[in-house]
């Protein structure tokens, strides 16, 4: 049986010799020897250069080591200012020692005499597969380096954050999200001298029992301090990186999630249940007061058939004008909070007028006068609960900024918003208050933003916003700041929709 006929090996070798001779009988000797040489022969420093800087480089590089106009180490000293790292190996007629070391020192692969041919194949062999190594190692140096630049940008871009903490409990790393909730800079938690406990009170006594114990720690709710002492409600997980390592070496992972929101919501809807609760209750009431009313109202009518002195007279119609006053606050009481589940053709001076009248009560208290300035016509297709729930809102907020002796304008005009080409009605709440700050006026419609204080919960705007866009509408905002010598005032428009665009006339405005 004969052997098996072998696959010759094709190589690209870039030659550095002056001798054409010597290039044919290097490449014969190749051959004989397995290889399939694709040989390129230069000369000159800028003819190798050009080779260097072709689309496809060499597999390795064979350099005579003396030349009429170049060398084998100006070739090595090129290659190397091109930061190429390819297999260079010396070639000259005869080797000594001394040049033998100088050419390894400056960075040869190997030195092989010419006369001696036989250690050429296996040199080559050897820097071809060393070469493939290096290459391997240095694709896996970058795809761990991109590895680990990814992880880095996906920790930092976390919306939780991540603190690193020694053993000794001095955080030595935070992500982003970890600077903006405690208010630290990246070099102050990458410092190490920032105590977790000084953060969170509670991790060293958490930390200490779960060692004890070995017990596994579960996600818990906790206190953070920021840096300027203000306190924030996190949820807080805890994981070992390294505990099979010593004690004194272990780190710690503190993965932190603000709550601080979540609270708020928590307490607003216990607030809404509560609200629904009571305008359930006063729907309620005013349903049942419905029928003694009735009966009152009879009882009076009946009276006024009677003889009656002309004071008894008056008596009699001033009481029956409060009693009518209650009707009409009873009505509007049952059609504030009844609720509507899909759009309706809609009247808003009415719905305004059930705002105004169930507000009467606090308007009279605080001596507010309210003009009404009604030129729209007033149908739209809306849901009538949630345009009735932003007047409210409109109002209300407008009544708290006038204070005492103040005014109040209620306008409807006919309007068009330009963006959409749509025709439709602007409700205008304008009042004399104090009106806002820049600062006010840019959060505004930010839900939880109140400037109110305790008794404000920061959604009434936020939700008039929602309920806008619902409609389709826009709510926009014009204020000035009341201060010395100038009056302030704000003015809130809420643009609806028409009903139909040819049951409005011409707007007298635009949006």
């Amino acid at each position: 049986m004969s052997a098996p006929e072998l696959i010759p090996q094709r190589v690209r070798i870039l030659l550095v010799e002056d001798n054409a001779d010597d290039a044919a009988l290097l490449e014969r000797h190749l051959r004989r020897q397995g290889f399939l040489a694709d040989i390129t022969r230069v000369e000159q420093a800028h003819e190798m250069q050009h080779v260097l800087d072709g689309a496809v480089l060499p597999d390795l590089v064979l350099a005579d080591y003396n030349l009429p106009t170049f060398s084998g180490p100006a070739a090595l000293q090129l290659m190397k200012n091109a930061a190429i790292d390819l297999p260079f190996i010396m070639l000259s007629g005869e080797v000594s020692e001394e040049t033998a070391v100088s050419s390894m020192r400056a960075g040869a692969h190997d030195y092989v005499s010419k006369q001696n041919l036989s250690r050429l194949v296996p040199a080559i062999h050897r820097e071809l597969k060393e070469a493939e190594t290096r290459r391997n190692s240095r694709a896996a140096e970058r795809a761990l380096k991109a590895s680990e630049a990814r992880f880095h940008s996906l920790v930092e871009a976390m919306p939780v954050g991540l603190l690193l903490c020694d053993a000794a409990g001095h955080i030595v790393y935070g992500n982003r999200a970890a600077e903006r909730m405690l208010q630290y800079t990246g070099q102050e938690l990458a410092a190490g001298v920032i105590d977790s406990v000084l953060v969170c009170s509670s991790l060293g006594a958490i930390l200490t029992a779960a060692a004890s114990d070995g017990a596994t720690i579960e996600p818990f709710e906790a206190i953070c301090k920021t840096r300027g002492g203000t306190d924030v409600d996190v949820l807080i997980g805890i994981a070992m990186l390294n505990p099979e390592a010593p004690a004194d070496d272990r780190q710690v992972a503190y993965f932190i999630a603000d709550l601080t929101l979540q609270k708020k919501s928590e307490e607003v809807l216990r607030r809404s249940e509560k609200l629904a609760i009571a305008g359930r209750l006063a729907a309620s009431i005013a349903h049942e007061i419905n029928n003694p009313l009735e009966a009152t109202i009879n009882c009076l009518y009946l009276v006024s058939k009677t003889n009656l002195s002309e004071e008894a007279r008056n008596y009699l119609e001033l009481a029956q004008k409060e009693l009518d006053r209650v009707t009409q606050i009873t009505v509007q009481t049952l059609r504030f909070y009844r609720s509507s589940t899909r759009p309706a053709d809609t009247d808003v001076h009415e719905l305004i007028e059930t705002v105004l009248a169930l507000m009467d009560s606090r308007l009279r208290q605080m001596r507010v006068t309210v003009v009404r300035d009604f030129r729209a016509n007033p149908r739209i297709f809306a849901h009538e609960g949630e345009i009735r729930q932003v007047l409210a809102n409109l109002v209300s907020n407008a009544l708290d900024a006038v204070g005492e002796d103040g005014s109040i304008v209620v306008r409807t005009s006919s309007a068009r918003d330009w963006k959409r080409d749509r025709l439709g009605m602007a409700i205008t709440v304008a009042d004399d208050g104090i009106g806002m700050d820049e600062a006010t006026r840019k959060r505004i419609f930010e839900p939880f933003f109140s400037t109110k204080g305790a008794t404000g919960t920061g959604l009434g705007l936020w939700v008039s916003h929602e309920i806008a866009g619902k409609h389709q509408g826009r709510i926009r905002l014009r204020s000035r700041e009341k201060m010395q010598g100038q009056r302030g005032g704000t003015v809130f428009r809420f643009f609806l929709p028409a009903l139909d665009d040819g049951a409005i006339a011409s707007p007298d405005e635009s949006v």
